[in-house]
C-alpha cells in the first residue's frame, strides 16, 4: 500500500475513534439536561405552594387586624352606652354594637375558614419540599456518575486528538486538506476502498482508465458521485 494513503487511513481511523468518543459525550448532554429539567419542575412546585401559603398569611393577618379593630369598636360602643343620656343615643350605640359584632362574626369565620387553607397549603409545601431534597439528594449521585464519564471520555479524547495529530503530520498537506474538506461535511469517513468496480462508499462505477491509474499508481481519487476519497485496494 502507498505509504501516503497508509499514512492517510491511519488518520482516518483515529477520527473514527474521536467520532466515537465525542458520541458518548454527546450522549451525556440529554441526561444533563432531564436531571436539570427534574430538579427545575420540583423547585417551581414549591416556589408556587411557597406564594399560595405567602398568600393565605397575608389574608391571615389582614383579617386578624380587623377582627382586632371591629372588637376595638365594640368595647368604644360598650363604654358609650354608659355615658348615653337620651333613648336616641342609646338606640345609636347598640345598633352600632350589633353591626359590629355581626361583622367581627363575619370575620371570625373567614378566619378558620383561612386558617384551614393555610394548615393545608403548609403540609402541601413541606410534602414537596422533601421531594425536591429527595430529587436532589438522588441527583447528587447520579450527577457523579455523569461527572466520572465525563472525565474518563475527556480522557480518552485527549490522547487520540494526540495520536492523530502524530499521524496527521505524516500525511502530505494537500491530500490531508482534502480529507479534512470532506470529513467537515459531517461525514465519519471520508476514505473508502473501491469494491470491484465502483466506489466502496455509493456503488457507483469508476471508468476503467480511472480504476487502471489508481490500482497501477496507489493514486487517490474524489468519487464525483458522492464526493469521498476512493483507493484501489491492494
Amino acid at each position: 500500500m502507498d505509504t501516503d494513503l497508509a499514512a492517510l487511513l491511519a488518520v482516518q481511523v483515529e477520527d473514527v475513534a474521536i467520532h466515537g468518543v465525542e458520541a458518548k459525550l454527546a450522549e451525556l448532554e440529554p441526561r444533563i439536561r432531564d436531571l436539570d429539567t427534574r430538579r427545575q419542575k420540583a423547585l417551581d412546585a414549591v416556589e408556587r405552594a411557597a406564594a399560595g401559603v405567602a398568600a393565605e398569611e397575608k389574608k391571615q393577618a389582614y383579617v386578624r387586624e380587623k377582627i382586632a379593630e371591629h372588637k376595638q369598636l365594640i368595647e368604644r360602643n360598650q363604654a358609650q352606652m354608659d355615658a348615653v343620656k337620651t333613648m336616641k343615643q342609646a338606640t345609636a350605640a347598640v345598633a352600632q354594637m350589633e353591626q359590629a359584632k355581626r361583622i367581627v362574626a363575619t370575620e371570625e369565620s373567614d378566619l378558620l375558614a383561612i386558617n384551614r387553607r393555610l394548615e393545608e397549603a403548609r403540609g402541601v409545601l413541606h410534602g414537596l419540599q422533601n421531594e425536591l431534597a429527595a430529587i436532589e439528594a438522588e441527583q447528587e449521585t447520579a450527577r457523579g456518575e455523569v461527572a466520572s464519564q465525563r472525565a474518563t471520555l475527556d480522557g480518552e479524547l485527549a490522547v487520540l486528538r494526540e495520536q492523530r495529530n502524530a499521524a496527521a503530520a505524516k500525511v502530505p498537506a494537500a491530500l490531508l486538506a482534502r480529507y479534512d474538506r470532506i470529513r467537515g461535511k459531517r461525514r465519519v469517513e471520508a476514505v473508502f476502498a473501491m469494491s470491484g468496480m465502483s466506489c466502496g462508499n455509493c456503488d457507483t462505477a469508476i471508468p476503467m482508465q480511472r480504476r487502471h491509474v489508481m490500482s497501477a499508481t496507489g493514486a487517490v481519487e474524489l468519487c464525483e458521485a458522492c464526493g469521498v476519497l476512493m483507493y484501489f485496494p491492494g
